[in-house]
């Protein structure tokens, strides 16, 4: 969409700037403690810990695309030719999503058929939820479907991977350790709550005739918070679900690193 320059005040524009700032920093930071910090566990876990490391670059990387994208599309002059780019936001959610179920199933260290059947049907489930999203939200007509029946089909995906997180996986936490158990808990409540944002705000926006600048606000600051619950305070969960593991596995690794 061209000629957005001028379409917000002063606040909306502020508000979405701060926010894609935050979002920009919150992603760029958390990939570096994670890398500096992936020696802190066993080099079993240390997969987990460099996949959500890896989650938060590529998350980085595509804040500061929509951030340019953003000012250029916004802060120019009334002939501005620039338009804002949503698919950022999808590009970066296709590789992130799926990552986000590799590294919840790998931190578990369970045994590698489990694992493969497990994310044998979390990946793709992901990658279609993401691909079916993605033209509602962006208002493409494709194939005559409107936004609303592109959401619902979304969400089929969506509510599979849900059925194998608190359902399939539940089966693979009976032999993790009581504090490993309620803080995977804990992790999957995160991610349902955070995944839950998206089609809130996706739903919010869905209706808007022509450009609405409050609904753009809203979906802007709703996704960015969510991405940084999703990828941040996610990815900071995981590598702490390492570091117990580690613990629980080598005495000596817990002497070292947690004696008082």
């Amino acid at each position: 969409m061209n000629n957005l320059s001028q379409l917000l005040t002063d606040n909306q524009f502020n508000a979405v700037y701060n926010m894609l700032s935050l979002g920009l920093a919150s992603m760029l930071f958390t990939s570096v403690f994670l890398y500096i910090s992936r020696d802190r566990v066993l080099p079993r876990y240390r997969m987990a810990v460099i996949i959500s490391g890896t989650v938060t670059a590529i998350a980085a990387y595509h804040y500061f695309r929509i951030f340019d994208s953003f000012n250029h599309a916004f802060a120019g002059p009334a002939n501005n030719p620039y338009a804002y780019n949503v698919g950022y936001r999808y590009v970066d959610w296709l590789l992130t999503v799926p990552l986000l179920l590799v590294e919840t199933v790998a931190v578990l260290a369970i045994g590698r058929l489990a694992q493969k059947a497990l994310l044998g049907r979390l990946v793709p489930a992901a990658a279609a939820m993401i691909l079916l999203g993605y033209p509602g939200d962006a208002h493409l007509d494709l194939f005559g479907i409107s936004a609303p029946v592109w959401g619902a089909l979304s969400t089929i995906p969506f509510l599979y991977i849900l059925y194998i997180l608190f359902v399939e996986l539940t089966k693979s936490l009976e032999r993790q350790s009581d504090q490993v158990r309620a803080t995977v808990s804990r992790l999957r409540l995160l991610l349902i709550a955070t995944w839950g944002v998206y089609p809130i705000t996706f739903i919010l926006a869905m209706n808007a005739e022509g450009f609405d600048a409050m609904a753009f606000v809203n979906r802007e600051i709703g996704y960015s918070i969510a991405d940084v619950l999703a990828k941040c305070a996610y990815g900071l969960t995981i590598f702490k679900i390492a570091r117990m593991k580690s613990a629980e596995d080598s005495a000596e690794f817990a002497e070292s690193e947690f004696r008082d």
